[in-house]
């Protein structure tokens, strides 16, 4: 027969079937041969069982004292093991024992759901330049890993990072205050989020997930951590790559750039086993990695500068990473019917970054994660109902302070403020979040004949910080005093020379905090008819407390501002939408996310399967979006000339940053920059469709989708100066003026008049600035066809492999890059239209390969091709442009998805590991593995707006390299006992 419903709480499994002649009442053991847990159920009248929220593993499934059948369950899956039996009966007729005479075991997934299982196999024996679980995901139809700043984020669905979710033993680690996804993945180098090493396997729904899960309107990663059995048993393991395993970017060979210093040690180990056999088992493991890599950018100055600066520019030093992460696991099998676990998580990371180029060292920041959580969870059965209780608690800060104190000095080119030749002495913004959490979920599942009901609910309760410091320490401006004729120059204080001009904050925005209390309850049914068909419907119903700082009040200068701004009056902007009092920015209520699937199995036995599935998918704004107009509007950033530092007594703010700040605020100012958030701000939602078919082929399953995701509410803050008359820009014509349009990037309004022309107040009356309004109708737009073969390697098989195509067309109508919040190209998000989604390719295909080889030898592979991203088109008067330029505009920025790279194949990559494994004489394993990543050091090259976008024509081409993509080995130990 067909499975029963497919239902699984996102850490659990679910296995189930059907027994021949067994009468009603029957027993069904499942052990878990890792733990030794057993867990019952019982055959029903029709002969069907069925046992829910078991922890992925290997199980014996037995009836009746038989000899058991084994099967592996798979996270976010049901297993089912079908018994064709003969009854036999007593002298009196009643049932006696089942003799097991065959069975049927197979997977099976919702419905509706487009998944995939990274199982521990693959995690184990795939290669891996970073020991980063988040890796895997590139295996899946739809998904792409980005690092915009080194960091691994997950990005699907024509959207952003930000609206992915991934949850570990069944709670969110998202990131609700910036953007990533995942907590510490916004900025940074190559941190792992978790300890791979406890990572036991994961599943990747990239869309059409059932009602249980929200807050994603891309995909849900669920991954499940190692637990302890019933014997001891660890494992530790040392990667290592110096510097000569490393060969220097295509770039750098180029332009004979000397290599520069680098290396990296990963190491770790866990342990496990059992405190009271089959009752109470622990688990702990450790990660940790140290790292030296140079910094992406050379440090090359042509120009002549004192010689003591261009050495600290040219200095050896390398941007240093460290990682240290810690997790433990009690499990209590306090019943058979109640299991409980208690987990603690702790990550603390470093990454010394944000020098190279023209900025020194000094300049840099230590940019920190650290996080700490603790989870309980409780598993209580009772024939066909099954409940979990999850509750977390979690601490994250991640932040960039500086790595020097003082003021910033920047070397200029005369007397102009935006040329910074060389950037010295502390950098001028920091930034720090923080995230306390208090989470509370309840699943709930009952099985009623063909119904499987299931039901819960999630509460979280935030505290919230974010604290942003721009020019707070003030910045010096210094000529660069060497003659451009001669060769070199000789050396200079910086510190002591006399300032031309100086920048500082006179009203640095203090933190900000916030509660937040967020809600989601569910209720779904699975019914499964017949052999053939199976029925997924639910609603899920989500709310947010404070989702847009409702308890903010717009200042009255910036209200009354906005009230007589002509240009608004003259665009049609209501004034009155932006303007809170406190008390008009309600939440909103009515994210009803009504879900349904469906599968129909031809035969009804898992061999041809037809499904398809529609939903709605709610996610959340940011904390940083809804903050950001408070922080903003409080900086009051102005700069000014120092003429009187040049005289013999200089003044004290010529060095101190405390008497400059004074200074400043006394010369008389205007506000600054202006930023408004919307009071009805729109939270984001998909609508997803997606229709299918799964087909097997021996061991080889097949699965071909077709997907549509229509994603509405993307929010951004776009530039919202206007003249009087309503323009935009203005182009001055011998005559007087005209309409320059709105597609440009003009981040300084000029405010008129201008001779004979009606555009004039250009610039909020009181306020000296940039102008941003907070708009959120940014759309998104997704069909694609995903194509996933896979034959499952396990700990059985020989080999295996897996191959997942993606032809996909993803547009929207924001022109801007993916995890940008400030829409600086125009002053609305449609400016441009519909384009591609800037940074997501047309196609991609990865194949992953693993072989146990004779002789104890394993070799896998993975190979990544693609079509390369898309990027955007800018036109500066220097690159082509050849109309008029408005007054103040930079250039004509389309940053949507315009242009593709010329080649057919534009990245592609093939990584490959070698494993020899030996058995030692006491029974344990030592492996020792090599790998090399961009195996044949193909050139895969950057492709930006500014660079292979720049221009009329663009030159769809440029000089970059994907960031540490050039070939690599590594060599690696590790020891199992």
């Amino acid at each position: 027969m067909m499975a029963q419903p497919a239902f699984a709480q996102d850490s659990s499994a679910n296995l189930q079937g059907h027994v021949d002649g067994a009468a009603a009442g029957t027993t069904v053991v499942a052990t878990d041969t890792n733990t030794g847990q057993t867990v019952t159920g019982t055959v029903d009248a029709e002969g069907n069982y069925a046992i829910y929220g078991l922890r992925p593993s290997t199980y014996s499934v037995a009836v009746d004292g038989k000899p058991a059948q084994q099967t592996t369950l798979l996270i976010g899956q049901t297993s089912i093991v079908d018994f064709e039996t003969a009854a036999t009966t007593t002298a009196t007729g009643e049932a006696g024992a089942i003799v097991v005479t065959g069975r049927r075991v197979r997977q099976q997934s919702t419905p509706q759901a487009v998944s995939t299982n990274i199982t521990p196999s693959q995690i184990e024996n795939l290669p891996q330049n970073q020991r980063n679980f988040l890796s895997f995901a590139q295996l899946a139809p739809g998904v792409e890993l980005i690092s915009p700043s080194g960091a691994q984020q997950l990005q699907a669905g024509a959207l952003a990072p930000q609206n992915a979710n991934i949850l570990l033993d069944g709670m969110s680690f998202k990131n609700p205050i910036n953007h990533g996804g995942m907590l510490g993945q916004n900025f940074g180098d190559f941190g792992n989020p978790f300890p791979q090493i406890a990572i036991q396997e994961y599943q990747l729904q990239t869309q059409n997930f059932g009602a249980e899960n929200g807050q994603s309107a891309s995909a849900l990663l669920s991954a499940i951590t190692k637990t302890g059995g019933n014997k001891f048993h660890g494992s530790v393991f040392v990667d290592w790559q110096p510097e000569w395993m490393v060969e220097r970017p295509y770039f750098d060979k180029k332009n004979n750039v000397p290599k520069r210093d680098s290396s990296r040690t990963q190491f770790g180990g866990d342990f496990g086993g059992p405190i009271i056999p089959e009752k109470l088992s622990f688990y702990v493991a450790v990660e940790g990695t140290n790292q030296k890599r140079p910094p992406a950018t050379f440090n090359d100055v042509a120009t002549v500068i004192p010689q003591n600066i261009r050495d600290q520019i040219n200095s050896a030093v390398s941007l240093e990473f460290k990682q240290r992460l810690y997790f433990g696991k009690l499990t209590w099998f306090a019943t058979p019917d109640d299991t409980v676990n208690l987990s603690a998580y702790r990550r603390r990371q470093s990454n010394l970054a944000d020098f190279g180029g023209t900025a020194v060292q000094e300049h840099g920041h230590l940019l920190r994660t650290n996080q700490d959580r603790y989870q309980l969870q409780w598993r209580h059965s009772a024939g066909d109902f099954t409940n979990f209780v999850n509750i977390s608690y979690d601490k994250a800060t991640q932040g960039a302070p500086n790595v020097s104190d003082g003021p910033e000095y920047v070397l200029s080119n005369g007397t102009d403020t935006g040329s910074r030749i060389v950037e010295l002495g502390a950098n001028g913004f920091e930034q720090d979040d923080t995230i306390k959490s208090l989470t509370l979920r309840e699943d709930a599942t009952w099985r009623r004949g063909a119904h499987t009901l299931k039901a819960g609910g999630q509460a979280v309760f935030y505290n919230l910080n974010r604290i942003e410091a721009a020019n707070f320490n003030g910045t010096y401006f210094v000529s660069n005093p060497c003659d451009q004729t001669v060769s070199s120059c000789g050396p200079f204080d910086i510190t002591t020379a006399t300032p031309f001009a100086g920048r500082i904050n006179v009203n640095p925005a203090p933190g900000l905090k916030a509660k937040s209390t967020q809600l989601g309850i569910y209720i779904t049914d699975e019914w499964k008819p017949d052999d053939h068909w199976t029925v997924n419907a639910g609603i899920r119903w989500d709310f947010e407390s404070n989702p847009n700082n409702k308890n903010y009040v717009t200042p009255a200068a910036i209200a009354d501002a906005l009230r007589n701004y002509p240009g608004w009056a003259a665009r049609g902007i209501d004034p009155e939408d932006y303007i809170s009092n406190g008390s008009n920015r309600k939440p909103f209520y009515g994210a009803f996310q009504p879900r349904i699937g469906a599968a129909y199995d031809v035969r009804g036995d898992g061999d041809l399967i037809f499904f398809g599935g529609i939903g709605r998918y709610y996610d959340r704004n940011l904390f940083i979006q809804g903050v950001i107009e408070q922080q903003q509007n409080a900086n009051v950033v102005l700069t000014v000339p120092l003429t009187e530092c040049a005289s013999g007594a200089p003044p004290a703010y010529c060095s101190d940053p405390e008497a400059l700040r004074a200074y400043a605020a006394g010369q008389g100012f205007t506000g600054g920059a202006v930023w408004v958030l919307p009071n009805k701000v729109r939270l984001p939602y998909s609508d997803q469709f997606d229709l299918g078919v799964r087909k097997r082929f021996g061991e080889i399953n097949t699965t071909l989708t077709y997907s549509h995701i229509e994603s509405h509410n993307i929010s951004m803050f776009a530039r919202s100066n206007f003249y009087s008359n309503g323009w935009y820009t203005v182009v001055l014509t011998p005559d007087g003026c005209m309409n320059g349009g709105d597609q440009w990037i003009i981040d300084f309004t000029p405010n008129g008049p201008f001779p004979n022309c009606p555009a004039t107040t250009g610039q909020l009356p009181g306020f000296n600035g940039k102008l941003n309004r907070g708009l959120n109708n940014g759309r998104a737009r997704l069909d694609a066809l995903f194509l996933q073969i896979e034959k499952p390697f396990t700990e059985q098989s020989t080999w295996g492999f897996t191959q997942a195509l993606t032809l996909q067309r993803a547009r929207s109508n924001v022109a801007q890059e993916l995890n940008s919040d400030e829409f600086y190209n125009g002053p609305n998000l449609d400016t441009y239209g519909w384009n591609y989604v800037n940074g997501i390719a047309k196609w991609r295909s990865v194949t992953s390969v693993n072989w146990r080889a004779p002789f104890g030898f394993t070799v896998s592979g993975i190979l990544n091709l693609s079509s390369g991203p898309a990027f955007g088109n800018i036109v500066a008067p220097w690159t082509g442009l050849t109309g008029p330029v408005p007054q103040g505009a930079c250039c004509y920025a389309n940053m949507g998805g315009v242009y593709f790279p010329k080649k057919d194949i534009a990245y592609k990559r093939l990584d490959m590991r070698v494993a020899k494994t030996f058995k030692t004489p006491w029974g344990h394993e030592a492996t020792i593995d090599f790998q090399a990543f961009n195996v044949f050091n193909w050139l895969n090259r950057t492709y930006s707006s500014w660079g292979a976008g720049g221009g009329n024509p663009p030159p769809l081409t440029e000089n970059g390299q994907v960031g540490n993509d050039q070939r690599q080995f590594q060599a690696g130990f590790t020891y199992k006992f």
